[in-house]
């Protein structure tokens, strides 16, 4: 995911009484709480494993994932696979907002269906959903490849949800069918989502993305610090506020599954980030009682 500065400079706006009554509200649609990154090139569950059941996690090649996803399930946890390196070649387009297109790969079906066969233990009791496609309009992808992609796993996988997580200043164009189970957007350094009005025109938007009301919600917030965001006035400790506004947020919109915090090591996308494990300790106990609040 890729960061995209949208900070916003006015105060919280949630009540004491709010927030009571929102302790009160129903959360049993809340199943999942994780972090991006978790297991992609290095795996840091056991810096996190006490407070979530959702576990990110990143095909390197086709062989067997299978001890891989037996570790990051110990804790009954259930993981998200990403699949995108299976069926997309990202070349290189300056019409693109990203610089860079997503192309289907021509050979996306033998590489998938070797992978399928070395991984015939999955389903859907350890694993919570595909990701196919990070971003895809925001990275000019065709729509039709994408559903071409979406099909063909679903066939192959009929009860695993697959995800779409797009940027938000194009869900516009993106283009939702029936074998997406779980779409979301990102939009980074909003500092109260419940109450942004921006934020909440965007997850409209989402929701009219869908085509049927099986499909669910993730929102993804956020758990990093950049060198910009302290150039703009702003301290870590904001990220207490901005994480708390997403668990209100996450437990008043009935279709929201998941809740996916960006991320967890520091120096993912540049330099200069800091991801949860090097955030100050206020900061993570924040987020941490939210894990538990959702994983228990």
């Amino acid at each position: 995911m890729t960061v995209k500065l949208y900070i916003v400079s006015f105060l919280l706006l949630v009540s004491c009484s709010k927030n009571e009554h929102n302790k009160n509200q129903n959360t049993a649609h809340l199943k999942y709480f994780g972090f991006a990154i978790t297991d992609c090139g290095a795996n840091y569950l056991n810096h996190v494993d006490d407070f979530v059941n959702l576990v990110d996690m990143c095909t390197t090649d086709l062989t067997s994932l299978k001890n891989r996803v037996e570790t990051n399930t110990l804790n009954n946890n259930k993981v998200i696979i990403h699949l995108q390196g299976l069926f997309i070649n990202p070349v290189v387009d300056s019409g693109s907002p990203t610089g860079i297109r997503y192309e289907l790969l021509s050979n996306y079906a033998e590489l998938f269906n070797t992978w399928k066969t070395n991984n015939t233990f999955i389903s859907s009791e350890k694993v919570a959903a595909f990701t196919v496609a990070d971003e895809p309009a925001w990275n000019n992808m065709n729509m039709a490849d994408l559903a071409t992609i979406t099909k063909f796993i679903k066939q192959a996988f009929p009860n695993i949800p697959i995800m779409v997580i797009e940027a938000p200043d194009v869900i516009d164009n993106l283009e939702i069918t029936d074998d997406i189970g779980w779409i979301g957007f990102d939009r980074y350094a909003t500092l109260d989502p419940l109450n942004d009005p921006e934020y909440l025109n965007r997850l409209k938007l989402v929701k009219s993305k869908r085509t049927n009301s099986n499909q669910r919600l993730v929102l993804i917030m956020e758990s990093q610090w950049l060198d910009y965001y302290s150039d703009e006035g702003f301290k870590e400790s904001v990220l207490i506020q901005m994480a708390n506004s997403y668990y209100e947020l996450a437990k008043k919109e009935n279709d929201v599954i998941a809740l996916i915090s960006y991320l967890l090591p520091s120096g993912f996308d540049t330099p200069d980030q800091k991801g949860f494990l090097d955030l100050n300790a206020e900061v993570q106990e924040t987020i941490k009682a939210i894990g538990k609040q959702i994983v228990n």
